[in-house]
């Protein structure tokens, strides 16, 4: 049998639609945009308690889709004390361009919450995004859509959420997101 911690298999060969968060142990290779969206997708469609997200930028082709949104809204109506924790490095893009998770969270305010690491923080480019204490996906450099998943994996988790928590300890609300919630 195939664990999160063996030899991943490729998301090409699955459904990742069918898979259900906290049962399903089979890892898999994340290698194109279309399987990451995928992915964070299914994961944000099945949270129950909530999400926490590592990113650079808020990446539009994966963030920014009327899916994954629809399930951030569901999450934030359906369970009173679900969260969505996310550590930003670079609202620039967002700032000029918009984006679609920031409306989002205007009206969903407290569950959307923002925050940028602090400055001594040095990102080696990963991102991932967690779910409940469950599932995850992984990509080592947040510049390319390479990585791992997995929708039953706590140790991983664990591990990513205890980095993820240390960083939202150390790190502060954007002032320039704020801004634009007043």
């Amino acid at each position: 049998m195939n664990t999160a911690t063996d030899n991943p298999v490729p998301a090409e060969e699955l459904d990742i639609t069918s898979m259900q968060l906290g049962i399903d142990r089979l890892g898999f290779s994340l290698h194109r945009r279309e399987e990451v969206r995928a992915m964070a997708q299914t994961l944000a469609e099945q949270a129950q308690r909530g999400l926490m997200l590592l990113t650079q930028d808020l990446e539009r082709a994966v963030f920014d889709q009327q899916a994954f949104l629809n399930a951030i809204s569901t999450l934030a109506r359906q369970h009173r004390d679900a969260y969505f924790r996310i550590l930003m490095l670079d609202s620039r893009r967002i700032l000029q361009h918009g984006h679609r998770l920031l409306e989002l969270s205007r009206r969903l305010s407290p569950n959307i919450e923002f925050r940028r690491p602090p400055p001594d923080f040095h990102n080696t480019g990963k991102t991932f995004l967690l779910c409940d204490d469950a599932g995850y996906f992984f990509r080592p450099m947040a510049s390319r859509y390479e990585g791992t998943a997995s929708f039953n994996n706590p140790g991983e988790v664990a591990r990513l959420k205890k980095y993820f928590m240390e960083l939202w300890g150390r790190s502060e609300a954007d002032s320039e997101l704020r801004l634009l919630h007043v």
